[in-house]
């Protein structure tokens, strides 16, 4: 089974690539500068060459610090649109989505994939995550499948700005935690993602868009403890604002209609190999962005921007 995955390099794209390597998978994962995928005779010319059983899309405009450009859907949508059109007959094509489809102000517990299209996202990149899961759910297409993500953590993410990474390498750091407010959410290692991925690749899908969450949900202070429990040191954890934020999670019932018996691994167990690989890198590690806590300000900027305007309705 000969597979392409887009945005390799990015932090999904290259968790896959390590792991489906490690597999002896025939990979294909050429860079942007390989393959411009907004440029639509571009991917012609490098889908007939490289005609793929199977497209894993992750490549997505990527965050300028945590702004997403002016620019995001457009090229969002040429890049799903183009590989669409030009991927070798009967090819499979395996989006990843968001949860951030079902628009952030709107947020509620447990979303199921009825929820969708109850609200309209607002920003660009979650727009376009919109409208292709909107696409393929109304296309009478079964090889073409979208898996929305509601969080996802692990080796290679920007850990200025992801909660998990970030809490490790405070704690790596000797630095207290800092959680402007606790919340939950459904968040999913890299690794467990890669195993929906590839029942997919091998299966039919029955439902063409799909929550790819796990079945139980967590919240951010017991994650700051699960990295102290896996450290010799105890960081300081500490939470600005009272009582529990909008949940962020999702319905994953349709999922474990398809996955059967599947094992999502322990965050105990993610949390402490996590660890491992920052530990291996700490003398490389950005202390003095985390120092100054980039992290805490995008998600004050997050809270006052969406939640606390939508609790003032």
């Amino acid at each position: 089974m000969s597979i392409l995955i887009t945005g390799g390099d990015g932090f999904v794209g290259h968790n896959l690539v390590d792991l489906f390597l490690a597999k002896k998978y025939p990979l294909l994962y050429p860079g942007p500068k390989e393959l411009d995928l907004t440029d639509s005779g571009a991917v012609e010319k490098y889908l007939k060459a490289n005609p793929a059983e199977v497209i894993v899309h992750c490549a997505t405009v990527l965050r300028d610090r945590t702004d997403y450009p002016a620019d995001t859907c457009e090229k969002n949508l040429r890049m799903f649109f183009n590989l669409l059109k030009y991927r070798a007959p009967a090819a499979k094509l395996i989006c990843l989505g968001s949860g951030s489809e079902y628009a952030r102000g709107h947020w509620k517990k447990k979303m199921p994939e009825e929820y969708f299209d109850e609200h309209i996202p607002g920003d660009g990149h979650s727009y376009a995550k919109y409208l292709i899961s909107k696409y393929i759910q109304e296309i009478p297409d079964e090889n073409t499948v979208c898996l929305r993500v509601f969080g996802i953590y692990g080796k290679y993410e920007d850990y200025r700005y992801k909660f998990i990474s970030n809490a490790i390498v405070k704690n790596i750091l000797k630095l207290p935690i800092v959680i402007n407010q606790n919340v939950v959410y459904d968040y999913l290692s890299a690794a467990d993602f890669a195993g929906i991925v590839e029942y997919f690749m091998a299966h039919k899908a029955k439902h063409r868009v799909l929550n790819a969450t796990p079945t139980e949900s967590i919240d951010l202070v017991t994650i700051a403890k699960l990295v102290n429990e896996a450290s010799d040191y105890q960081s300081e954890i500490r939470v600005l604002n009272p009582g529990v934020g909008v949940e962020y999670s999702g319905d994953n019932r349709k999922l474990l209609s398809e996955l059967g018996d599947f094992r999502f691994t322990p965050h105990k167990e993610t949390i402490a190999a996590l660890r491992g690989y920052y530990l291996a890198m700490k003398d490389g590690l950005d202390a003095r962005a985390i120092e100054q806590d980039d992290y805490l300000k995008y998600a004050e900027k997050l809270k006052n921007n969406y939640f606390d305007r939508q609790n003032a309705k």
